[in-house]
């Protein structure tokens, strides 16, 4: 039952190493982007709608 039990170790170890390769190896779509690209937060939301919302009432 021990010697089962390690054996099923050594294979997900070698299976999880084969992963981490495999990711490593693959190129990433993330880092193609430009520098200057970030993401809203939901803060920035907020005040682009709270802006957008005083320029059409003054404009009103």
């Amino acid at each position: 039952m021990i010697a089962l039990a390690q054996a099923w170790r050594a294979g997900l170890t070698r299976r999880t190493q084969r992963t981490v390769l495999a990711r490593e190896a693959t190129p990433r779509t993330a880092e193609a982007e430009p520098p200057e690209h970030h993401e809203l937060t939901v803060r920035d939301l907020i005040r682009m709608a709270q802006s957008a919302r005083a320029a059409s009432e003054s404009r009103g």
